[in-house]
């Protein structure tokens, strides 16, 4: 008797210890990270942000519960993500949990809204609203992640959010004078637009001013120019900021009848800043969009701050649709495909972007750096020399292009097949002075993508579209560390000048060491290697160029205008040599396609990071990555493993089956032994 009640009080502790040491533990909730890119872990950078925090930051998750994968791991995920945060920054952080189906008013007031989801319960694909936002609170501004679609670059993302804010707090705080936003107008532009206007446009402005101003410490100011009767203030402040009249002809209803004469009028928005003088966007205004207002304001001050790099995209020579227009507004179909609308949508999410017609106009100054995506009419010599100047700033420049393409007007494509031709942007005139050129061919591999080229048909090498392996990218430069895998379509080969040894080049990508080049028929490829080794090896399809460069047009004329106003008279604003020149080339602008934008979409965005110089967070954009391919191992590795699988492991259970039966049968033999020599 007295053992069993022993043994029951000994059950009990036991118990009783075990439900201490989970209750103990699960307030440390100790983790191992045994991931490469350690995903679950809060990274170095993250860290020392949040421990140089100036004073504290709130963050509020507003969540709806108990909602089904992938966002109940989504909630986990950044549950765990704040814990890092938080023992990192100490005091400087807290992190609120708030059940937003109980507390939707809270969540409007921090600029959190529902989004629509759908989940699958019951084994039926269900809609649903739910709130899954960040608010992040500093000082009196707010920023927002409205709704976390996905772990992917999810701490990218909390860190450029953190960073901003600091950054414009510090900013606004060290600011001597105020923000002006000006409105000017004179009363003709009212005919043109609705009843009531002439009140409606000015406090719409007004009071976008005011919203802005909740995040600006309100250091922003709405002034109103009334240019009808100018006074000479106006007129020297009409001076200062280079502001014109627009003019418009007799407009005309569907029946011809003139609803408005011609005219001509001051209708403006102007931010400034001192010398800092940046016209806005009238359009939204236009169209009735006063909700827009606030975000063309915000949006420009952030970058007059300097708190957002401004990237430009050369538009006038066909380069690649930066905007997928629905079919149904009159949108081309093959945009879906073939625009670089996300690669866009994502530089517009971390940075301010400008398109940029350089045709008659100089580069704005407030661009950071410029991409050239996919150029294939003629750069005039005037806007060569933009360019040029642009480098010779020390401003960095992204080239995506293409030395070759298909002939698509080719007549006789049908019967011969398709033919190449050279891409005649002239770019290459001026590229040896960064030191390289674009190679007017195309490059197929044999390491290529695997598709289908018509429906039905059996999976085949496209050997265009190469397959870049970890193994042919370069491991050792932030740019392209841990990318394990790219596709290249349509590339054209990169050629270093070495006659410029004051030029750093740093190789990115290359393809395999059995790819080939076209220069003319394309279609000749398309059946597989060449016979002739001689024509097989590795070809360099992106790098960076740094260094001393010198003006590809030292020595020369400056290239007039068409447009006679802009023709500059004097070389004072001439810059013949910089030392800190940037110039990073890509062979393939289709890798920016939303074909294939995904597979590449680090590298691409890396590439944007870099001429930003925000080089110290790309490290942490690879965490989370869905596109996170294993290396690739050789046919001979796969050919060894498959002998392991299926013929040594076999072997391996019989040759220690065979030692066990060894071993049965040497013990039996010693025991009848054993038990004879007794007897």
């Amino acid at each position: 008797m007295t053992n069993k009640k022993d043994r029951i009080i000994t059950f009990s502790l036991i118990v009783v210890i075990i439900i201490l040491i989970n209750a103990i533990l699960s307030q440390f909730t100790p983790t191992i990270d045994l991931t490469k890119d350690k995903i679950y872990s809060l990274s170095k950078e993250s860290k020392s942000l949040v421990k140089n925090l100036k004073e504290p930051m709130s963050v509020k998750f507003f969540v709806t519960p108990n909602l089904p994968p992938p966002f109940s791991t989504y909630e986990r995920y950044i549950k765990d993500l704040f814990e890092g945060y938080k023992a990192a920054g100490s005091k400087n952080i807290s992190f609120e949990v708030i059940d937003a189906s109980k507390h939707s008013e809270l969540a409007s007031q921090y600029r959190i809204n529902p989004t629509q989801i759908s989940v699958l319960e019951k084994d039926q694909a269900q809609t649903k609203v739910a709130y899954m936002g960040l608010s992040f609170i500093y000082g009196d501004s707010i920023e927002t992640i409205p709704f976390v679609q996905s772990t992917e670059g999810l701490e990218y993302n909390i860190d450029t959010v953190i960073r901003k804010m600091m950054d414009k707090n510090d900013r606004l705080a060290r600011l001597e004078n105020n923000l002006n936003v000006y409105y000017i107008s004179s009363k003709e532009i009212y005919d043109l637009l609705p009843i009531g206007a002439i009140e409606l446009i000015p406090d719409s402005i007004m009071q976008a001013v005011a919203d802005a101003n909740k995040d600006l410490m309100n250091k922003v100011r709405f002034i109103s120019v009334d240019m009808s009767n100018p006074s000479p203030e106006n007129e020297e402040l009409l001076k200062k900021f280079n502001i014109k009249k627009i003019e418009w002809n007799d407009i005309k209803d569907k029946e011809g009848n003139i609803v408005a004469h011609k005219g001509s009028s001051y209708f403006s928005l102007v931010l400034e800043n001192g010398d800092d003088v940046r016209e806005l966007s009238t359009s939204y205004i236009l169209y009735g969009a006063f909700d827009e207002i606030k975000n063309e304001i915000s949006k420009n001050i952030d970058s007059m701050l300097g708190l957002k790099a401004t990237i430009g995209y050369i538009q006038g020579h066909e380069e690649a649709n930066y905007i997928t227009i629905p079919p149904q507004f009159g949108g081309n179909p093959n945009d879906a495909y073939d625009s670089v609308s996300e690669y866009v949508a994502e530089i517009e999410a971390n940075y301010n972007f400008e398109p940029v017609d350089i045709s008659l106009n100089n580069i704005p100054s407030n661009i950071d750096a410029l991409i050239i995506a996919g150029s294939k009419t003629a750069f005039s010599d005037y806007e060569l020399y933009k360019l040029d100047q642009f480098i010779m700033s020390g401003k960095p420049v992204l080239f995506m292009l293409n030395g070759a393409q298909i002939n698509q007007d080719d007549p006789n494509a049908q019967m011969y097949g398709y033919k190449l031709i050279p891409v005649t942007n002239r770019l290459n005139e001026i590229l040896p002075n960064y030191g390289f050129t674009v190679a007017e061919n195309i490059i197929f591999d044999d390491n290529a993508y695997k598709g289908q080229l018509q429906q039905g048909m059996p999976e085949q090498k496209i050997y265009y579209i190469p397959v870049i392996n970890a193994e042919n990218i370069n491991a050792k430069n932030d740019i392209t560390k841990s990318i394990n895998l790219m596709f290249t379509p349509t590339s054209s080969e990169i050629i270093t000048n070495t006659n410029n040894t004051d030029i750093k080049v740093t190789p990115l990508i290359h393809t395999s060491d059995k790819s080939w080049v076209e220069t003319e028929n394309f279609v000749t490829s398309m059946t597989g290697m060449p016979t002739d080794s001689s024509k097989l090896s590795k070809r360099l399809i992106s790098a960076v160029f740094e260094g001393k460069m010198n003006s590809a047009f030292q020595g020369k004329e400056i290239p007039l205008s068409t447009n006679s106003q802009n023709n500059i008279k004097s070389d004072i604003n001439r810059i013949n040599s910089t030392t800190s020149g940037k110039v990073i080339v890509l062979g393939s602008y289709e890798m920016a396609k939303n074909s294939a934008y995904n597979v590449n979409k680090i590298f691409l965005m890396n590439l944007v990071d870099y001429m930003a110089g925000d080089t110290g967070l790309m490290s942490i954009r690879r965490k989370g990555a869905v596109f996170n391919p294993p290396y690739q191992v050789t046919e001979t590795v796969k050919l060894f493993v498959r002998i392991i699988n299926i013929v040594m492991l076999p072997i391996a259970i019989i040759v220690f089956g065979l030692m066990l039966w060894n071993s049965d049968k040497k013990r039996r033999k010693d025991i009848f032994e054993k038990f004879n020599s007794n007897n």
